[in-house]
């Protein structure tokens, strides 16, 4: 009898050690969103919550999702079209949108320290904003692929009291 009151209470103690390791373990799913300009869905490219901050994070971050492609397959769009973001799994009040101009090696040549636009939520829809011509356009002339700018598009939100960063890569042009 004594033998299987104490295999009892050893089965019983790692039954509540499990149940307290899985509750430990969740899957915490990680923040989505998809970008529409003109119906056409935008690939967005993920940075997470952290390492998002610095010039180079996001440089390495777009170099390695450019490797075997080219510049000029990104999709073109034209400066003064809206462009839709649409958050899947989470809510945020307030969007930060940056305009980078990016040279064919990934690397950001723009100003990085800008002030961002700034999308607050709206009711019944997504947030969208329209892609503008960056004033300075002209003196990146040279890292034109074409007669197209390489934009790369920085989405900052807070999510949970963390920032998360997402991207998208364009190229823009005049009509």
């Amino acid at each position: 009898m004594k033998k299987f009151k104490n295999s009892f209470i050893m089965i019983s103690l790692l039954l509540i050690l499990l149940v307290l390791a899985s509750c430990q373990n969740s899957m915490i799913q990680e923040p989505a969103i998809k970008i529409f300009y003109d119906s056409e869905e935008l690939k967005p490219i993920y940075y997470g919550d952290r390492n998002n901050k610095d010039k180079e994070d996001i440089e390495d971050v777009i170099k390695n999702v450019m490797v075997g492609k080219r510049f000029l397959d990104l999709p073109k769009i034209y400066f003064g079209e809206k462009i839709e973001i649409e958050a899947l799994n989470f809510k945020t009040t307030e969007f930060e949108i940056y305009y980078y101009i990016v040279d064919e090696r990934g690397n950001i040549v723009s100003d990085y320290d800008i002030n961002p636009l700034i999308l607050t939520s709206i009711e019944d829809g997504n947030p969208e904003f329209i892609f503008e011509k960056r004033e300075d356009l002209e003196k990146y002339y040279n890292y034109m692929v074409e007669d197209k700018s390489i934009y790369c598009l920085l989405i900052r939100s807070k999510i949970n009291k963390s920032s998360f960063a997402f991207a998208t890569l364009v190229l823009g042009q005049s009509r």
